[in-house]
């Protein structure tokens, strides 16, 4: 089977796109590549910061070249940033992005990029697949559901019994550990000191993003109201219904505010259906994710008020604005006014 460049593209554990990574590095020159304007370095900060805010990473399928430099690049400044929690989300973002893009493949396809990728023995007998049973064990170790245990699958030959779905799977698996095995490795790598700043501007906005041991469990949100919603929330749910294009941090803000808030993903999905982006696919894994459903089953809570200034995300605050310091913090304080002002109003009467 011959792979196409989108096919390297979407894979980037193929052999195809490890040479064409390998032709464009030798024309290109890492200088090029990692020179402050590169589209190149542009593509893979975007791309890490689909995996921050969004759990799977895109296809940039407007400049495959772009797109298939793209990941080795993400992966140097992951390195650069040094930070395990984005190794795993990144690794993690990958992973579903592939799994995603491959369910959707014939069957034929899926067992060539098993082979071809990770030089995997597989055995096709009717509609049955089969994949030898150690290759079988080193990809779904790191899956903990019972589905997966060698007991709970036929075994034939040395070969075990999965079906289509179940080989994207471990594809994805196997991926994911290739890019944490990458990662890990200690080796040297090259940084010019001209995009050093645009890393330490990178690692302060997954700082900001990335959930902390001490959520705020002072504060408890007993009511849904959005009368009481602090003014970033309100202003970012106008640009939302307006369609506008929204960056990653303000989705983020609001999708962590609303389920802090008490609304479930079911719920929150329809307000980001007018975004001109929209997949519902991904904004359901991404809602699901931060609401820990998911993935790491931790809960995220929006950003602090000075992270939301600091990404132009403050807008004009009232008085109370100037008391807090977290959305969730100005949505408990304004809760109590208002139902001080109701029990006042009620003993008036």
């Amino acid at each position: 089977m011959i792979l196409s460049k989108l096919d390297a593209a979407i894979y980037p554990f193929t052999s195809l796109a490890a040479k064409i990574v390998e032709e464009l590095e030798a024309n290109l020159g890492i200088d090029s590549i990692l020179s402050s304007d590169s589209e190149i370095l542009h593509r893979s900060i975007e791309r890490i910061r689909e995996a921050i805010y969004s759990r799977i990473t895109s296809v940039y399928k407007k400049d495959l070249d772009v797109e298939i430099l793209s990941h080795p690049v993400a992966l140097l400044l992951i390195k650069a940033i040094n930070n395990t929690k984005l190794f795993n989300l990144y690794a993690e973002a990958e992973k579903n992005r592939v799994f995603f893009n491959m369910v959707n493949e014939e069957v034929d396809k899926i067992l060539f990029l098993a082979i071809d990728g990770f030089k995997w023995h597989l055995k096709k007998d009717g509609d049955n697949i089969l994949l030898r049973f150690d290759e079988y064990l080193r990809a779904s170790i790191s899956i903990l559901d019972p589905y997966w245990k060698l007991v709970n699958r036929k075994l034939r030959g040395g070969y075990v019994e999965v079906t289509k779905r179940d080989l994207c799977r471990l594809i994805a698996e196997a991926y994911r550990e290739r890019i944490i095995e990458k990662v890990n490795k200690r080796d040297e790598i090259y940084v010019p000191d001209r995009i050093k700043p645009i890393i330490e501007e990178l690692n302060k906005e997954i700082e900001a993003v990335l959930p902390k041991v001490e959520v705020t469990a002072s504060i408890s949100i007993s009511e849904y109201n959005p009368s009481a919603f602090p003014p970033c929330i309100l202003k970012l749910l106008e640009e939302a219904n307006e369609g506008k294009n929204l960056p990653h941090m303000a989705r983020f803000t609001l999708a962590t505010f609303l389920i802090s808030v008490g609304k479930r993903p079911e719920e929150i999905i329809d307000i980001f259906r007018k975004l001109p982006d929209f997949d519902e696919n991904k904004t359901m894994y991404h809602l699901r994710h931060v609401a820990g459903e998911i993935g790491s089953r931790i809960r995220y809570i929006p950003p602090s008020c000075a992270t939301l200034r600091t990404f132009n995300l403050c807008p004009s605050g009232d008085e109370l604005c100037l008391k807090v310091k977290h959305p969730l913090t100005y949505y408990s304080h304004k809760l109590r006014l208002m139902r001080k002002m109701r029990h006042e109003k009620r003993a008036k009467q």
